[in-house]
């Protein structure tokens, strides 16, 4: 069986897709266009040359065109927040006392007992509800809910 050109550049095509498996952002996609075009233009009787600019031209067309479409359906954010930016906004009760001047206590959120640092000088107690406003170090900033 005898080897073309053509096939060298399919080869090469199917080992970049391969390895983007492995790399992500659709770099080696690019380039693996590029040599599906270089393929072509060999199996069509083109030179070196031809084969060479072909793939440069489809890889660049392939960056600046099909790469952002790829981007964007593929690295979407999935929504799901997790650790502690799940704990921004949720709702927790008090475990320790906050003090008036010191604004500072415990709160039980996500599941955890955490230390807690209310944004108000309202002094609140065992039991009362909270909002988590943000997570600082290990503290979180808190705010009284009304009931």
């Amino acid at each position: 069986m005898e080897f073309f050109q053509w096939h060298w550049w399919a080869g090469v095509a199917i080992l970049l897709l391969i390895a983007e498996i492995f790399v992500p952002g659709f770099w080696l996609f690019c380039l693996s266009m590029g040599c599906l075009a270089a393929s072509g233009a060999a199996a069509l009787g083109g030179g070196a040359n031809i084969q060479l600019i072909a793939c440069a031209i489809v890889s660049l067309i392939a960056f600046f065109t099909i790469r952002p479409i790829l981007m964007k359906r593929m690295w979407k954010e999935t929504g799901v927040r997790t650790n502690i930016d799940a704990l921004a906004g949720a709702k927790g009760r008090v475990t320790q006392d906050f003090e008036p001047g010191l604004r500072l206590g415990r709160v039980s959120a996500g599941g955890d007992d955490w230390r807690a640092e209310c944004m108000t000088d309202r002094a609140l107690h065992v039991g009362d509800l909270i909002e988590v406003v943000r997570v600082e170090s290990n503290t979180l900033i808190v705010k009284p809910i009304d009931a």
